[in-house]
C-alpha cells in the first residue's frame, strides 16, 4: 500500500488545527520556514501543503502579508427564473433552507425545489453613483430583523469597441460592428457575488437617452427597462451555465482563490430572434448556488389538445 505523501499528511494536521478553531478564520498561517521546523519537513512540502489548503478554499494568500484562514462560506441560493426582481434589475439573493421558496407575488412559502420566484427574502440591490468601487452613498439603514442580503451594484464602466468574432455570433452581428461594452461588479453582504461584462449593438441603442447602462433615466435599470424605455419589448432570455476556474482576474475582483471553481453564465436577452444584449456572467461557485424555475407549459402540437385529468378520485371511463 502507497503510504500518503508528507505534504498531504501536513495538509491534514493544518485542516484539523483550523477545524478545531487553533487557527482561527482570519488568522495567519505558520510561515514556511516555522512549518517546517514544527512539523520536520522540508521547505517544498511545506508549500505544496499550503498550495493544497489554498485549492480547497481553506485559506488565501495576501501579496506581502501572509496566508490567511478564510471566512467559512453558506451558500446562498441566487435566482435566474425570469422573476419580478430580475425584470427591475435586482440580483435576487434567498438565504436560508433552499427547500422553502416564496412566490412570485408575495404568496404563501412552497416547498419541494430550490427555484422560484424569491421575494421578500431577496436581496435589496441599490445602483451606487461614482466609482465601480463602491465607495459613494453609505448603505441605507436597515430594520433589526431584516435578515435579507444586501446587494450593491458599482456604476457599469462602459466603452464603445468593435465586435469580437464571439460577440459578434451572440449579438447576430458583423465581426467588427460596433458594440458598447459595459463592466461592473456585483455585492451581497459586502462579498462580491458577481462580475458582469457585456455588449449590446450601438445600434440599438447609440444615441438614446439609454445608451449607457450607468447613465440617462434608466442609469442602473435592468436590460428590460432600458429596452422598454426606447419602444423595445424584451421576448425572452437565454443563459448558458458552465462550471470552470476562475480567471487570475476573475478571482481577483470576486475575491476567491486561484483556482477556484466559478459558475460562468453566458446570458443573451432577445426581442423575438432579434438580440439585444449579451453578457458574461461569473459567480462564485463556493457563494452561491443557481436556481432556475422552468414552467412546465409546452406548446402543444398543431391539431393536439391536452388532455384533462379526471379529479382525484372520480370515476374514470374506460378509452
Amino acid at each position: 500500500m502507497r503510504s500518503t505523501p508528507s505534504y498531504r499528511r501536513l495538509a491534514d494536521a493544518l485542516r484539523d488545527r483550523i477545524a478545531a478553531g487553533e487557527i482561527p478564520p482570519g488568522a495567519a498561517l505558520p510561515s514556511r520556514a516555522e512549518l517546517s521546523a514544527a512539523y520536520g519537513v522540508g521547505s517544498n512540502v511545506a508549500a505544496a501543503a499550503v498550495r493544497l489548503l489554498a485549492s480547497e478554499g481553506l485559506v488565501q494568500g495576501r501579496a506581502g502579508r501572509g496566508v490567511f484562514v478564510r471566512e467559512p462560506r453558506t451558500a446562498a441560493t441566487m435566482v435566474r427564473s425570469w422573476t419580478a426582481e430580475r425584470v427591475a434589475g435586482r440580483l435576487a439573493v434567498a438565504p436560508g433552507d433552499p427547500g422553502t421558496v416564496t412566490t412570485a407575488g408575495g404568496g404563501e412559502p412552497r416547498s419541494g425545489g430550490p427555484a422560484a420566484t424569491a421575494t421578500a427574502a431577496c436581496a435589496v440591490t441599490r445602483v451606487l453613483a461614482g466609482a465601480p468601487g463602491l465607495t459613494a452613498e453609505p448603505p441605507a439603514p436597515r430594520a433589526a430583523d431584516d435578515t435579507r442580503p444586501r446587494s450593491l451594484r458599482g456604476t457599469p464602466s462602459s466603452t464603445t469597441e468593435a465586435a469580437s468574432a464571439q460577440v459578434a455570433r451572440r449579438l447576430a452581428l458583423s465581426e467588427g460592428e460596433p458594440v458598447i461594452r459595459s463592466q461592473y461588479l456585483l455585492r451581497s453582504d459586502d462579498l462580491p457575488a458577481m462580475l458582469c461584462v457585456s455588449w449590446e449593438p450601438l445600434g440599438i441603442t447609440g444615441g438614446t437617452p439609454v445608451s449607457l447602462p450607468g447613465a440617462g433615466p434608466v442609469a442602473g435599470g435592468s436590460v428590460v427597462e432600458r429596452m422598454a424605455y426606447i419602444g423595445i419589448r424584451v421576448t425572452h432570455v437565454t443563459e448558458t451555465v458552465t462550471a470552470r476556474p476562475a480567471t487570475p482576474e476573475e478571482a481577483a475582483a470576486l475575491d476567491l482563490a486561484d483556482g477556484a471553481v466559478a459558475a460562468a453564465i453566458e446570458r443573451t436577452y432577445f426581442s423575438d430572434t432579434r438580440p439585444l444584449e449579451t453578457a458574461d456572467l461569473v459567480v462564485p461557485g463556493e457563494r452561491f448556488r443557481l436556481a432556475y424555475e422552468i414552467p412546465a407549459t409546452p406548446a402543444a402540437p398543431f391539431g393536439w389538445a391536452p388532455r384533462r385529468l379526471p379529479r382525484r378520485g372520480a370515476h374514470r371511463p374506460p378509452e
